[in-house]
């Protein structure tokens, strides 16, 4: 039993933590938590100190706290559950046994759970996600520093650099790469998939297509602009205003009336061989320009809105600056959600994805509670700091607790 003065600490000063804690059991039920343990077969076999569910919820809190130390976390996760569970206690688990709980958990019930929860979050017409009646959304990748160990670089690799003699020079870290489709306005992360660090982004955007449909407008930037990758996201249904570079080709089959032409993105010759078409695009190009008037950059978007009665050039041009909006999310995920300078702590691959479906778990609870906080005070979620958000979320680490993880 907890003395008498160690359990009044815990409740006077235990809020913070009950926060932190209690926004992960909001966007992740135990319920939901119990179900994705399940389905990935990672259930206990045997009573432990630390089961299953206990040790998702602590991987989500590693998530929400990148930069401590695995039993500074579990201490905060600890306090709470013995401020809600009174009178039952047992010693935190050593660091070693938190690793080994992880590595039984595995990766799949955080996969799983990200996919179980992200989602749009705008409400239908939220200023910022939606244009003309079509949900906006935006593809971007990144890249997350991992630890500087082999078996990470034989997994995911990493940036290298060659000497004057020839010899190749791998860098600090090995890397893995991000793909993700962002809902604009709340610069939520609805799906992503990763990979090495030498997978291309188009060939990781492939597997993003499936969430995209009728009713959306997907953005994105030149990388990503190529025939077969725009052939198959048109094929979903989704309208598509990317941006594309100076290598096309596109010949201006016809000028419309507000100056956009009608072009063709050509077929590889490789694919023509089966039958592959030219694509129909319309054409828009604008340039960016100083307090002189000075041209600073050019822009050339292609997209699937041929008609510029329903949707006009200049809205299109300024449309395009939501694309940043997962240039933000992305820069949240790594600068402010996982820390600048951090690095994943993980030294095993599997520990490493894990911690990447966590992080993205983490981003979408805060992300949510963002978008709920401002439709509370009528606000544009984009218009509440993320970093304040995390303030109050993370707050001090609490005092060390004792407490039972078994549910019963």
């Amino acid at each position: 039993m907890p003395r008498a003065g160690q359990q009044a600490r815990e409740d006077e000063g235990g809020l913070e933590d009950r926060i932190s804690v209690g926004v992960l059991a909001r966007a992740f039920p135990r319920g939901l938590v119990d179900e994705v343990i399940d389905s990935a077969g990672a259930r206990e076999r045997r009573r432990r100190v630390l089961p299953a569910w206990l040790t998702l919820y602590f991987t989500l809190a590693l998530a929400l706290f990148t930069d401590r130390g695995a039993a500074r976390v579990m201490r905060k996760l600890a306090g709470v559950l013995a401020w809600a569970q009174r009178g039952v206690t047992v010693a935190v688990p050593s660091e070693e046994a938190l690793s080994n709980a992880r590595s039984r958990l595995g990766a799949e019930p955080l996969r799983l759970l990200f996919l179980k929860v992200a989602g749009f979050v705008a409400a239908p017409g939220a200023a910022g996600a939606w244009w003309r009646g079509l949900r906006l959304v935006s593809l971007d990748g990144t890249t997350l520093d991992a630890r500087d160990e082999q078996a990470n670089w034989q997994r995911f690799g990493g940036p290298s650099t060659r000497t004057a003699d020839g010899r190749r020079l791998r860098g600090a870290f090995p890397q893995v790469r991000l793909v993700a489709l962002a809902e604009c306005g709340t610069r939520a992360l609805v799906a992503a998939v990763h990979g090495a660090s030498g997978t291309g982004e188009k060939t990781l955007a492939r597997e993003l297509l499936g969430k995209l449909g009728e009713g959306m407008l997907c953005l994105a930037d030149r990388n990503f602009a190529c025939w077969e990758l725009w052939h198959d996201a048109a094929s979903t249904g989704a309208q598509l205003l990317w941006r594309i570079g100076a290598s096309f080709t596109l010949p201006a089959d016809e000028i419309l009336p507000d100056g956009t032409y009608l072009s063709r993105l050509k077929a590889p010759r490789k694919l023509r061989k089966d039958g592959a078409a030219d694509i129909t695009v319309r054409v828009v190009e604008y340039r960016l320009e100083d307090a002189r008037g000075n041209v600073t950059e050019t822009f050339t978007l292609i997209t699937t809105l041929l008609d510029p009665a329903a949707a006009p050039a200049r809205e299109l041009a300024e449309l395009y600056r939501a694309r940043w909006e997962i240039e933000t999310a992305l820069g949240s995920l790594k600068a402010q959600m996982k820390g600048p300078g951090v690095v994943l702590r993980s030294k095993t691959p599997d520990g490493v994805i894990q911690e990447v479906w966590a992080l993205l778990c983490a981003c979408h609870a805060v992300r949510e509670l963002i978008s709920a906080a401002a439709a509370l005070a009528a606000e544009d979620p984009p218009r509440i700091c993320l970093v304040s958000a995390l303030d109050v979320v993370r707050g001090p680490v609490g005092n060390a607790g004792s407490f039972s993880p078994s549910p019963g």
